[in-house]
């Protein structure tokens, strides 16, 4: 089973991507030319034998052909940082993301929204509020310097453990856990009373050997193919966030782009979008579980009365956003609230 999965990963994409900028002291227009094209680099956290993989191949496979080879797309797969690629590209210093929209919140914080803690019970209410939110997404994003391009997802984020199942918040009680560093995410682990430590992507298995970090969440695919799960004997399906990601291009290195070439990168791309979606849809829900439990990992799904304990406990992650937030933040909730 192991190396079909291999296999079927090969060639595939959450890489988000990242175009090649040049200096970030230059202004000038660039000129792109089939004999000279213009690099898009795209730098992600995930590796390229993934179905975050694949999307990244079909969109550059499809730039090159509708520019007639003036832009080329140069992928950075399993960089060690979301956030670090995130600050390159407002920097100047590269030309686009592929990352989770908890990174871009880094950046972007009324991007925080769209995953907060129980907001979206399943893929069909995530669909929904998303697709109704597209342009004030776009909207924000641009305010923040990044051209919203490709939709895609990590998916629901699960909780893992080396010692036992998370069933309620008193399992995870001064709990050492892994937690992406985004302030939403270190605020849903304090609310449940475990201590979060942000832990660089590429550090969490020797984390996780040595004890530093008792356990993590994330999806199981994202899990397994960092070499996470490889560590852990327990899995809780709590579905506690829905993650979606983004491609994202750096709006200083677009702009500077002929119109004709914007154009090509900004066009919309639902087909791609939903190869993207079903095919990490696929790997969550059948083909990881499948893996997991192969590779003797222990799986238990939270019943819904113990999933509204959990709720019930993160609520305040919501309200304090909301408190929190601007104008445009809450707005975005309120809509994502209210379209679900």
């Amino acid at each position: 089973m192991n190396g079909r999965i291999a296999l079927a990963l090969t060639g595939a994409a959450f890489a988000l991507a990242t175009l090649s900028a040049p200096s970030a002291s230059a202004v000038e227009p660039l000129t792109c030319t089939a004999e000279a094209p213009c690099v898009v680099r795209i730098r992600t956290v995930v590796p390229q034998a993934s179905p975050w993989g694949k999307v990244v191949a079909l969109l550059s496979k499809a730039v090159k052909e509708e520019s007639g080879g003036r832009l080329a797309l140069n992928v950075y797969w399993q960089s060690k940082s979301e956030p670090s690629a995130v600050r390159q590209c407002l920097a100047g210093k590269i030309g686009g993301v592929a990352v989770s929209n908890g990174a871009l919140a880094s950046a972007v914080e009324e991007l925080t929204a769209t995953e907060l803690p129980y907001l979206f019970d399943n893929y069909a209410q995530a669909d929904k509020a998303l697709d109704a939110a597209r342009p004030l997404l776009a909207e924000i994003m641009a305010k923040a310097g990044f051209v919203y391009a490709i939709r895609a997802e990590n998916g629901f984020r699960e909780f893992a453990a080396k010692d036992t199942f998370i069933t309620s918040p008193a399992d995870l009680a001064g709990k050492a856990m892994r937690s992406q560093p985004a302030k939403h995410h270190l605020a849903m682990y304090k609310a449940l009373g475990a201590t979060p430590n942000p832990i660089q992507v590429a550090e969490v298995p020797g984390s996780l050997a040595n004890g530093t970090a008792t356990g993590y969440d994330n999806t199981l695919l994202f899990a397994d193919l960092a070499g996470w799960a490889s560590e852990i004997k327990y899995v809780t399906v709590s579905d506690h966030i829905y993650q979606g990601a983004s491609v994202a291009w750096c709006k200083s290195w677009f702009d500077r782009l002929p119109v004709d070439l914007q154009a090509i990168l900004a066009k919309p791309r639902p087909k791609l979008e939903q190869v993207g979606l079903g095919l990490v849809r696929i790997f969550n829900d059948k083909k990881m579980p499948e893996k997991y439990e192969a590779d003797g990992i222990q799986m238990k799904k939270l019943s819904a009365d113990q999933k509204a304990v959990f709720k019930k406990a993160t609520a305040g992650v919501t309200t304090e956003f909301r408190a929190e937030t601007t104008d445009d933040g809450r707005k975005l909730l309120d809509l994502l609230e209210a379209s679900r």
